[in-house]
């Protein structure tokens, strides 16, 4: 079948096009919404600003299509080969993709808003600046993928492979990553406000001018992670560790550290103002801090650590070990 027929039977109102092959068509443009190409071969076509709105692609051949700028919303494009098809700019919003081969597609700017991706393959995929708010992509495979600046907002995360992942400048705000492997990371400068990161493993993640208000972080493994300038204020780090974490110039203010670990931690120039270090351990930190007024250090043990002796008049100290090894009433 060429273009010229196909575009003459779907003006007729025929929908039904499984199976056909259309390798190497020319259908720039057209409008095909709504209609069935389950199975249908469009290798090398060239569906470039295409309307394919809620058609049918479940088990399409799309290998090396042209599918850049198509709108394609609300599509089936099930267990479909998209292997290098080029999806620049396509809108994909509340599409199903479950199962579909994406291997070396360009997929940069792609609206995938909504849409299913439960258990793609995306490993190494160039995905900077791709709409993914409130997408699902349980158990996906995004292991080195480079999600600069993606928008993943309300994303469903779980089980989601993340090994090698750049999310620096990505906005995941509200996102679920809880008891997620997010080791060596390059989060910096990303948008977390308010997400779940409790019991995530963050170990040497950076984490610099990340903006992290009211996060939750409980039980989570910052160990040697680079935090300088990240914005943690209001944040939940209860029993945190952050061993060795550079937290220099960060905003801790209002946060909760209670029974942390932040052995030889550096807190130069930090702003601690109204900080709870309740029963945390701060041997050898560095807590020469820009801001300490209203901290709690009840009960915290500072044994080893740099303290601006100015600063021991502005904290709460009772049952706190200090430097020197005292314990203050």
């Amino acid at each position: 079948m060429d273009a010229k027929e196909l575009l003459e039977r779907y003006a007729a109102g025929e929908r039904d096009f499984r199976d056909v092959n259309l390798i190497g068509t020319n259908l720039e443009k057209a409008n095909l919404a709504g209609a069935d190409f389950s199975g249908g071969y469009f290798v090398g076509a060239n569906l470039s600003r295409a309307i394919l709105t809620g058609a049918n692609l479940h088990l399409a051949f799309l290998h090396r299509t042209n599918l850049s700028f198509a709108k394609a919303n609300e599509a089936i494009v099930t267990d479909a080969d998209l292997t290098k098809a080029n999806l620049r700019g396509a809108y994909f919003v509340k599409s199903v993709l479950m199962g579909s081969q994406l291997s070396g597609a360009i997929l940069t700017g792609v609206n995938l808003r909504l849409a299913c991706l439960s258990g793609v393959n995306l490993c190494g995929a160039d995905l900077r600046g791709i709409n993914l708010r409130s997408a699902n992509l349980v158990e996906a495979n995004l292991n080195w993928a480079n999600l600069q600046g993606a928008r993943l907002s309300g994303a469903l995360l779980r089980g989601a492979s993340l090994n090698g992942v750049n999310l620096s400048e990505a906005y995941l705000n509200g996102v679920d990553l809880n008891s997620v492997e997010l080791d060596g990371v390059n989060l910096s400068g990303a948008k977390l406000s308010g997400a779940n990161l409790s019991l995530a493993n963050l170990m040497a993640t950076n984490l610099s001018e990340a903006q992290m208000r009211i996060a939750f972080l409980f039980r989570a493994n910052l160990q040697a992670a680079c935090l300088t300038h990240a914005n943690l204020s209001q944040a939940d780090l209860c029993e945190a560790n952050l061993c060795k974490a550079d937290l220099s110039f960060a905003d801790l203010s209002k946060a909760d550290l209670t029974g942390s670990f932040l052995h030889r931690a550096n807190l130069n120039q930090a702003d601690l103002s109204q900080v709870s270090l309740r029963d945390s351990s701060l041997c050898g930190a560095n807590f020469n801090v820009a801001q300490v007024s209203g901290a709690d250090l009840s009960g915290a043990d500072l044994r080893g650590a740099y303290l601006e002796p100015s600063h021991w008049r502005e904290v709460s100290l009772a049952d706190t070990k200090m430097p020197d090894g005292s314990v203050r009433d």
